[in-house]
């Protein structure tokens, strides 16, 4: 067994200040750069190999990416069967979620909004995990998604799927944790699609807490908003890991018009990470998210 060498530590931590705590990755500065809207960094760990951060929240990595990817991909797409499927990725800039769209043949058109072209720039150069961004049904906006939200409200254009892969709500992605926010991608989601958010999850000695509550200057997160104000009338949530994501706990939460299960999966597919069996076992919640989280 490999083991990481004692000699040298370059400790990085991201804080999660809200429930004062962290996590530690001895790992080597590669790349660091502030774009027009934050800090961009590449790591290299000797285990889990580069680690994008922004403004020092981890990202993706080389070794669990997938399992973050995957899971926000294929469950969604292969939870209902579609002959064709136009998909908007908001955020996304490592291109990790462009990379599991494009598998699908029946996926004939996917916008995806990010407004860091240094994400992505940075991301292809030293992650290169992302899909073809030369795909002829990728358009690719270098934009704020809240406008491109707005606009696209505006003039009826809708989506089947929509995959808000954003940072958690510090920097450029503070524009779209709002109330007005959620009503324009309530507004662009077709009567029979979803929209797919995520989150990591704490366990506290008395409530759980979303990631998103904790960073920032405000308490709102997206699930909230949603079960609170019924703007797509169903929710529901699916689990997975990702190991580098504060906490390990992750969530998955899908919105919709007409509540349709997602749980059975239409078509096989097998993964790095998701696999038929994986898919319907991830909508097994612990009795502590229904009690907390209200699933």
């Amino acid at each position: 067994m490999t083991k990481i060498s004692e000699v040298s530590r370059n400790w990085w931590h991201e804080e999660t200040e809200g429930i004062a705590f962290t996590h530690a990755l001895d790992m080597e500065l590669l790349h660091s750069e502030q774009s027009p809207f934050q800090k961009i960094e590449i790591y290299e760990h000797q285990v889990f190999g580069r680690v994008l951060t922004l403004d020092d929240l981890v990202q993706a990595s080389h070794a669990d990416e997938f399992m973050y990817h995957e899971m926000a991909v294929h469950v969604p797409l292969l939870g209902r069967k579609r002959e064709k499927a136009s998909v908007l990725i908001v955020g996304g800039g490592d291109g990790g979620i462009l990379r599991e769209v494009l598998r699908h043949d029946f996926v004939n058109r996917v916008v995806m909004v990010e407004i860091d072209r240094r994400v992505i720039e940075v991301s292809k150069e030293y992650l290169a995990i992302n899909g073809d961004y030369e795909d002829a049904r990728v358009e690719l906006i270098i934009g704020d998604a809240a406008d491109y939200m707005r606009t696209a409200r505006a003039t009826g254009d809708k989506f089947d799927l929509i995959i808000l892969d954003l940072s958690e709500p510090v920097g450029p992605s503070s524009s779209v944790f709002t109330r007005g926010f959620c009503e324009d991608f309530s507004a662009c989601i077709k009567e029979d699609g979803v929209v797919l958010d995520s989150d990591s999850i704490f366990v506290g000695k008395d409530r759980a807490y979303f990631l998103q509550e904790l960073c920032g200057d405000t308490d709102q997160n997206l699930v909230s908003i949603m079960q609170r104000d019924k703007l797509l009338p169903h929710v529901a949530g699916y689990r997975s890991i990702v190991q580098l994501y504060p906490a390990a706990e992750f969530g998955f939460f899908l919105y919709s018009h007409d509540g349709h299960d997602y749980s059975n999966p239409v078509a096989s597919l097998t993964g790095r990470h998701y696999n038929a069996e994986l898919h319907k076992a991830a909508f097994a919640l612990p009795t502590w998210w229904r009690e907390n989280l209200g699933f």
